[in-house]
């Protein structure tokens, strides 16, 4: 019978008072941050841990696996085999607003959403975010995809930069996705969201932005996805969560991250701009009503 990634945190919990040294600090985090197992290279995992890699290895070993990788595919299958089933995923919702009633469903769904974006920005780095928020500053036009659930994030990271940043595109894959981009430069930006099964129509244009020069962004679930092979600039979050069929948390507070960091670098110009823009809006009367005014009674945030 081929063991679960709860047979595996059962027996690590059972070794753990027998470890000492980095053996100990490598089963406390892999116990921790068992979801980021699929996503991460061993080297990755070991660095995270501050522990040598070797450790993940001979730990992986005395659990009864050839080696860490075969250790890894455990969490891959599971992460495959839950993910790849909305059937599977709609009955573990009935199941759990059925234990839990609707409240309780709305406090467990809210916690589950958190620890998806907490998980996102606990991935993320200095040097990663500075590299990619100035490709952004200095892009000559920056290009956005995301299909299925991603197409929400894309659409917000688009609508936001594009105040600030007007040579911002949501790519319309509808009809053919290579049309838009067939004349790139190394001055672009291409901005690719997508996650497992990954979508052949964002692989693709990620892949065709790379061939052709352009700098591309990646937001993704894996360091091992297709679509990483092809990124500038990788940034890792999963869809993991109670959210149906996938949670874009992790993407939505990325995009959010990497729209306002571009707009705070961009300066006086884009401030001019995001003003022209606000006085358009209101002069084609979108707006129902004024929007509020500092003085105004709101709902106050949480703190």
């Amino acid at each position: 019978m081929n063991p679960k990634p709860s047979d595996i945190d059962a027996k690590l919990r059972r070794l753990m008072p027998e470890a000492r040294g980095p053996a100990a600090t490598a089963i406390q985090f892999l116990i921790a941050h068992r979801d980021e197992i699929p996503f991460r290279s061993m080297r990755e995992l070991a660095k995270r841990a501050r522990v040598p890699s070797v450790t993940l290895v001979r730990l992986a070993q005395n659990l009864g696996f050839k080696g860490f990788d075969e250790f890894r595919e455990v969490h891959i299958a599971e992460l495959i085999n839950g993910q790849g089933s909305n059937r599977g995923r709609a009955a573990e919702l009935v199941s759990l607003g059925q234990k839990e009633g609707a409240l309780g469903f709305a406090a467990q769904f809210a916690e589950r959403e958190i620890e998806v974006q907490r998980a996102a920005v606990t991935a993320l780095s200095e040097k990663q975010l500075e590299a990619a928020v100035q490709a952004l500053v200095e892009a000559s036009r920056v290009y956005v995809i995301g299909r299925r659930p991603f197409f929400a994030p894309a659409y917000s990271l688009s609508y936001s930069l594009r105040k600030a940043k007007p040579n911002t595109h949501l790519l319309d894959t509808g009809g053919g996705s290579g049309l838009e981009l067939d004349e790139l430069t190394e001055d672009d930006v291409v901005i690719g969201f997508s996650s497992y099964p990954y979508s052949r129509v964002t692989f693709d244009v990620v892949k065709n932005a790379k061939a052709q020069g352009a700098t591309t962004v990646v937001v993704t679930d894996s360091e091992n996805a297709p679509i990483a092979r092809f990124s500038d600039h990788l940034f890792l979050m999963t869809a993991r969560s109670y959210a149906f069929p996938d949670s874009v948390a992790g993407a939505y507070v990325i995009a959010n991250i990497l729209v306002a960091l571009t707009v705070s670098r961009l300066g006086a110009d884009a401030l001019a701009r995001i003003q022209r823009n606000e006085l358009e809006i209101r002069e084609t009367g979108e707006y129902l009503a004024e929007p509020a005014r500092k003085n105004s009674k709101r709902l106050k945030a949480v703190k």
